[in-house]
């Protein structure tokens, strides 16, 4: 009887030792933060800012699903802002750029993006 007892102590052991989870120890962190158009695609540098294109903020991080949300807070010419990750490593938020400079930056990080957006006004160009 007392052999069985023991088979039970070493199985219930071995499960409860098997089933820790590695995913837990892992750090979720901000890689990137960048402006990007609309649909994802990088801006090019010294690309004409143009009023009729659609702008966006692009976040990296190296999520991966662990089951849990991983928020991420960002600013953008000074108004905070927060992207929360459920699944992939990296979102993408629609921005309206202001004339001037714009600046984007992960709060609490020196990760930041810096475009400057001169605007026209009714300007013409005439060939």
């Amino acid at each position: 009887m007392k052999i069985k007892q023991y088979y039970i102590l070493i199985l219930v052991m071995i499960v409860s030792f098997s089933c820790s989870d590695h995913e837990d120890d892992m750090t979720i962190e901000s890689r990137s933060i960048s402006f990007v158009h609309a649909d994802g695609s990088k801006i090019a540098k010294n690309e004409c800012i143009s009023p009729n294109v659609k702008y966006g903020i692009k976040i990296e991080t190296n999520y991966v699903d662990v089951n849990r949300p991983f928020r991420v807070d960002y600013s953008v010419n000074g108004v905070i802002y927060t992207m929360t990750f459920t699944v992939a490593a990296s979102q993408i938020n629609p921005v309206i750029l202001t004339n001037g400079e714009n600046a984007a930056q992960i709060v609490g990080s020196n990760y930041k993006d810096v475009i400057k957006y001169i605007d026209q006004g009714d300007f013409e160009l005439v060939e």
